[in-house]
C-alpha cells in the first residue's frame, strides 16, 4: 500500500513537471511592435528650436534647452503647442528666434499663429506651465526663462496679454528654470512655484576646462553645474485681483538652499488635503515641500526617502513626473536624470515616505541617452 503511495506521488510529481516544462517550451508572445513616425513638418511645425552654440556649447546657458506646453488655448476642444524657444551667445534682438504657439487644426495639422495670438518674445526661455490664476475659464501662460519671467494672461478671444509688470512676477537678474501653478493655501485663485537653477552671473562666466568642475570624460566641458552658485527657488501668492505677492522666505520655500532645482511638479503625497511640491535638482538632492496646511512648507524629501537614490547619492535630475503606478491611491515620482545614469522610481510607501523601486520596477535597464 506504501509503495502504491509513493508511486502515485511520484507519478503525479512527473506529471506537474511535465505539464511545467511544456509551458515553458511555448514561446511567449512577443512583445506589440510600437513605432513612432517624425511628423512635425507634414502637421506644421517647422520652426526651429534654437538654444546655443551649433558646433559647441560653451557655457552651462547654452545646454539645458527648452520646454513646451500642450493646452487647448482657444476652447475649441483640441490642443495646441506651445513651444519655448532660446537663443544664442551674441544673437542681436532682431535675429533672435521667438517663442511658438501652433494651433491645431484637427486632422493631425497645426498653423504658427505666435504673432497673431500676441506671444511674439525672444529670449533665454526655459520652460512653460499653464493654469487659470484669474479664474474666467481661460487657461493663461507663464514662460520662464534666463533673466524676466513673462505671465500672459488669456484674453478668450484667441489673443493673450503680457500682464507680467502688472501681476508683480518680475523676477530679473535671475535663471529661472522650470514652473508650476498651485493653490497652496487651497483658496480657490492658483498660486505659482518658480524653481530657480545656476546663478544667474555664473551662467557664462567660466570657459570649458578652467576648473575642476569644468572637465567630463577627461574632455574640456562647460563648467557647473557643480562650483557654481546656487539660487532660491521663488513662491508667489495669488492675491485674487490679478497681482501676486513674493510669500517665498514666509512660506519657507527658502529655507531649502543649496539646490540647482530645474523642475517642479505638484502633487499631495500623504492625501492630507493639501498640495506639495516636489523638485528635481541637477547633481544636489532633489526636494520635496511638505505643505504644512498654514501657508508654509518644509523639505523633508531626506527623511521621507526621495532626496537620494538608493544608493545614497544626488543624481543629475532633470525632468520629473506624478502618477499612481501601482493603483494604491498614493502618487509615485518618476525623476529623469543626466546621461549614463537611470530614470529613479519613488514608490509611495502611503506612510510619509517613498523607496526607490528603479530596478524592481525594470526601469534600472533602461539607459538614459
Amino acid at each position: 500500500m506504501n509503495l502504491i503511495k509513493a508511486v502515485s506521488i511520484f507519478l503525479g510529481v512527473l506529471i506537474a513537471a511535465t505539464a511545467w516544462l511544456a509551458l515553458a517550451s511555448v514561446p511567449s508572445t512577443p512583445p506589440p511592435w510600437i513605432s513612432f513616425v517624425d511628423i512635425a513638418s507634414s502637421a506644421g511645425l517647422r520652426d526651429p528650436v534654437i538654444y546655443g552654440g551649433t558646433e559647441r556649447q560653451k557655457y552651462i546657458l547654452e545646454t539645458t534647452g527648452t520646454g513646451v506646453a500642450i493646452f487647448d488655448y482657444d476652447g475649441d476642444d483640441r490642443p495646441d503647442i506651445f513651444l519655448v524657444n532660446g537663443s544664442r551667445l551674441g544673437t542681436t534682438t532682431r535675429e533672435a528666434p521667438s517663442n511658438r504657439l501652433y494651433h491645431n487644426l484637427g486632422g493631425g495639422k497645426f498653423e504658427e499663429v505666435t504673432a497673431k495670438a500676441g506671444l511674439l518674445h525672444s529670449g533665454w526661455g526655459q520652460a512653460a506651465c499653464v493654469g487659470d490664476f484669474d479664474n474666467d475659464g481661460w487657461m493663461d501662460l507663464l514662460v520662464t526663462s534666463y533673466g524676466n519671467n513673462i505671465l500672459y494672461r488669456n484674453k478668450g478671444n484667441g489673443t493673450f496679454e503680457d500682464v507680467t509688470q502688472k501681476a508683480g512676477i518680475q523676477t530679473a537678474g535671475r535663471w529661472n528654470s522650470g514652473c508650476t501653478f498651485v493653490d497652496y493655501d487651497n483658496d480657490g485663485k492658483l498660486d505659482i512655484f518658480v524653481a530657480n537653477y545656476v546663478d544667474y552671473r555664473d551662467a557664462t562666466r567660466y570657459a570649458p576646462g578652467s576648473g575642476p568642475n569644468c572637465k567630463w570624460k577627461g574632455m574640456d566641458v562647460m563648467c557647473g553645474p557643480m562650483g557654481l552658485g546656487k539660487s532660491k527657488n521663488i513662491l508667489f501668492h495669488n492675491n485674487g485681483d490679478g497681482t501676486f505677492t513674493d510669500v517665498s522666505v514666509a512660506s519657507g520655500v527658502t529655507r531649502a538652499q543649496g539646490f540647482y532645482c530645474l523642475m517642479p511638479v505638484t502633487l499631495d503625497f500623504n492625501l492630507d488635503g493639501w498640495p506639495d511640491i516636489y523638485v528635481a535638482c541637477d547633481s544636489s538632492p532633489n526636494i520635496l515641500l511638505k505643505n504644512n496646511g498654514n501657508g508654509t512648507f518644509a523639505d523633508v524629501a531626506a527623511e521621507a526617502g526621495a532626496a537620494y537614490n538608493e544608493d545614497g547619492r544626488e543624481q543629475a535630475s532633470m525632468g520629473v513626473a506624478v502618477a499612481d503606478y501601482n493603483l494604491d491611491g498614493y502618487p509615485d515620482i518618476l525623476v529623469t536624470n543626466f546621461s549614463d545614469d537611470t530614470p529613479t522610481l519613488y514608490r509611495n510607501n502611503a506612510d510619509g515616505t517613498f523607496n526607490d523601486s528603479t530596478f524592481a520596477a525594470k526601469l534600472g535597464l533602461i539607459p538614459n541617452t
